[in-house]
């Protein structure tokens, strides 16, 4: 015979869902490894090259000249685009509790920014990286450029990242901030990250993918060592 008790804290108690300490410890490592491929391999590639970079088509004639890196740091975007949706979807997880209709538009624009973001990479592996390999240079640089102008490239691929990834990682911050449930220093670096990689110039050695490196990584570990009743919710 089942008591009223019994129906209460089983009730209570109830087992967490299956693979959830598993998703939040996979949610941790995509975010650290996301700064890695992403925000190491770019500041990297920045330090390498120097201050004499202006445009893109400086970057396509100094891959020319340093093949091996570049092979490595095009390798490494791509490859973060691998990793970095799990652990934003993650943050989206964690920000939904307390800002749900606010965590909806920046899942939408973060998801939008992220696929062209990685039509970007696609576009800039081959213009880039093959490109010059295959094609005198001044060829490739004009493939390059043409590419940009295209419309069909600017739809699926500059604008999704322009607008999607700046103004979805921005709520996301927000939404993060809300929440209460992560720390709150690298949410500010990201935000300050957006506004120093889209809108202001490197200064020397110092480059905004630095400050993406150490936020990911600190939410990401974060989010490995935060305690599993946190992350699933307290519905369970």
């Amino acid at each position: 015979m089942t008591t009223t008790h019994d129906h209460i804290d089983s009730t209570t108690h109830r087992a967490a869902p299956p693979l959830s300490r598993a998703v939040q410890v996979a949610v941790g490592c995509c975010l650290v490894a996301a700064g890695l491929l992403n925000g190491l391999s770019q500041y990297v590639g920045h330090v390498m090259a120097g201050d004499g970079i202006d445009d893109f088509s400086d970057q396509m004639r100094w891959w020319a000249a340093h093949p091996t890196q570049a092979r490595v740091e095009q390798l490494a975007l791509v490859a973060s685009t691998l990793v970095m949706p799990i652990g934003l979807l993650g943050l989206l997880h964690l920000a939904r509790r307390r800002s749900p209709r606010l965590t909806a538009v920046a899942g939408v624009l973060v998801l939008w920014g992220m696929w062209g973001f990685h039509n970007i990479l696609a576009m800039g592996y081959v213009t880039g990286y093959v490109g010059p390999r295959e094609l005198p240079m001044g060829e490739a640089v004009r493939l390059n450029d043409a590419l940009t102008a295209e419309p069909g490239v600017v739809v699926t691929a500059l604008l999704p990242h322009l607008v999607g990834s700046f103004f979805g990682l921005l709520l996301l911050c927000v939404a993060c901030w809300r929440s209460g449930l992560v720390p709150r220093p690298p949410l500010v670096l990201l935000a300050a990250f957006l506004v120093w990689d889209f809108l202001l110039p490197a200064v020397g050695v110092l480059e905004p993918h630095l400050l993406l490196v150490v936020a990911w990584g600190w939410l990401g570990v974060h989010i490995v060592r935060m305690r599993p009743r946190d992350w699933r919710g307290h519905a369970y």
